[in-house]
C-alpha cells in the first residue's frame, strides 16, 4: 500500500538513510496525497502544523511502526471463514496490537516527557537535514549523531553531538542554545556555525560563519573562548590544563584559533565544503583525508607505507568518483592503491 511505503521511506529520511530515489519517490507519494504530506510535515517542521494534526501523525506512525514490528498482514479483499486456531492467533494479534499502541500513546516521549532525547543518527556515506523543536536547522554529516530533547520548554535548549553538524539556531537571547561534545560545551544565542567531534578523531573543531559563540571545557566550565565571525577553533583531546594563549606549533598545540579556511572555488569553504556534496582539504595529511573517505564512500582504508600517510594535499572534489579522487591525488604524490569491495589498501 502506499501508506507503508510512504512511512518506510519517512523512516529511512529520519533516519539519514534515504537514498536520492527514495527521496524522489517520497515526493511523489505526498504530490498524489495531501494527506500523508501533512503526516510529513509534522515531522520535519513540527512547529508548522497543529497540536491536532501533530497528534495524528504520530499515531499513524505508531500504528505502522507496530505493524511493522509484528508482521500483521492486510486483511484480504475476499471473504472467506477462519479456522478456530486461525481466529484465536488473529484475536491476540489484534490485542496485542491495540495495548501495544494504548502504550506508546500514554508514554510517547513528545507529548509527555521533557527529559527524554530524541536521537537522529546517519551512517557513513549519508547526512540529513532535521528541524529542532524551536525551528533551528542542524545539517548533519555522515557517520554522525545528534541528540535533543522533545521540546524546548525549559530554561535553556539541549543538543549532544557525535560527529559533524552544522548548526543554523534560531535567535532567543532567553533560551540560551547549548551544544555538548566529548569535550567542549559551546554556548549560541543566534548563529551560523560548524562543530565536528568524532569520537575516534582526537580534535574538536569550531568553526563560527556568523554570530557569536562562547566555547567552554567540560572539565573547567569556569574557562571559555568567545569565537567571532570567519574564526575556527581546534581544541585537542588529549590536553590536561589548556591555555587560551598557549600558542605552538602545528602538531602539539593543545588550543589553536584560526580564521577559516578558503579555498579558490566561488570562496569555499573547506569547513562546510560536505553540505554540498563536495570533499575539500587544504594542506591536509592523507592519514586525515583518508578518515573523510571512509566518511564519504562508506569504506575502511589501511596504509601499507607510514611515509604515504604523511603525504599532504590540497583540493575539492564534486562528483567524482573514490577511484577519480585517488587517481587525481596520486599524480602529484606517487601512490598505489587496491579496492576490494569496501576495503581500500594503499601502498607504494
Amino acid at each position: 500500500m502506499p501508506q507503508d511505503i510512504f512511512f518506510k521511506l519517512l523512516s529511512r529520511q529520519l533516519a539519514g538513510e534515504a537514498s536520492e530515489k527514495d527521496l524522489d519517490q517520497l515526493r511523489k507519494i505526498m504530490e498524489a496525497d495531501p494527506e500523508l504530506k501533512k503526516v510529513y510535515l509534522s515531522f520535519i517542521t513540527p512547529e508548522e502544523v497543529s497540536e491536532d494534526e501533530l497528534s495524528k501523525a504520530e499515531q499513524a506512525f505508531a500504528l505502522h511502526s507496530l505493524k511493522m514490528h509484528l508482521h500483521v498482514p492486510n486483511a484480504p479483499a475476499t471473504n472467506f471463514k477462519l479456522r478456530s486456531s486461525n481466529k484465536r492467533v488473529w484475536l491476540a494479534t489484534a490485542c496485542l496490537l491495540l495495548i501495544c499502541l494504548s502504550l506508546f500513546l500514554v508514554f510517547y516521549p513528545f507529548r509527555f516527557d521533557n527529559s527524554l532525547k530524541s536521537q537522529v543518527v546517519t551512517k557513513k556515506g549519508s547526512k540529513t537535514m532535521v528541524k529542532l523543536p524551536d525551528g533551528s536547522s542542524v545539517w548533519i554529516n555522515a557517520d554522525s549523531r545528534l541528540q535533543y530533547t522533545d521540546n524546548f520548554k525549559g530554561k535553556i535548549r539541549e543538543v549532544w553531538l557525535d560527529g559533524e553538524a552544522f548548526f543554523d539556531v534560531k535567535k532567543d537571547p532567553a533560551h540560551p542554545f547549548i551544544i555538548h561534545t566529548d569535550k567542549i560545551r559551546i554556548k549560541v544565542l543566534g548563529t551560523s556555525f560548524n562543530v565536528k567531534s568524532y569520537p575516534e578523531d582526537q580534535i574538536i573543531e569550531t568553526s563560527l560563519i556568523k554570530g557569536r559563540i562562547e566555547v567552554s571545557f567540560s572539565d573547567r566550565p569556569s574557562e571559555n573562548i568567545i569565537l567571532r565571525p570567519n574564526e575556527k577553533l581546534t581544541v585537542r583531546k588529549d590536553q590536561s590544563e589548556p591555555n587560551k594563549s598557549s600558542i605552538e606549533t602545528e602538531n602539539t598545540s593543545k588550543i589553536k584559533l584560526d580564521n577559516l579556511l578558503h579555498l579558490n572555488e566561488k570562496n569555499l569553504l573547506v569547513e562546510t565544503a560536505w553540505m554540498d556534496n563536495k570533499i575539500a582539504f587544504s594542506n591536509c595529511q592523507m592519514k586525515d583525508i583518508a578518515i573523510m573517505l571512509e566518511r564519504r564512500f562508506d569504506i575502511s582504508v589501511e596504509f601499507k607505507n607510514q611515509h604515504i600517510m604523511e603525504y599532504r594535499y590540497t583540493g575539492i572534489f564534486d562528483d567524482e568518483s573514490l577511484e577519480d579522487i585517488l587517481n587525481i591525488m596520486k599524480i602529484s604524490k606517487p601512490f598505489n592503491y587496491k579496492l576490494n569491495g569496501k576495503k581500500l589498501t594503499i601502498m607504494n
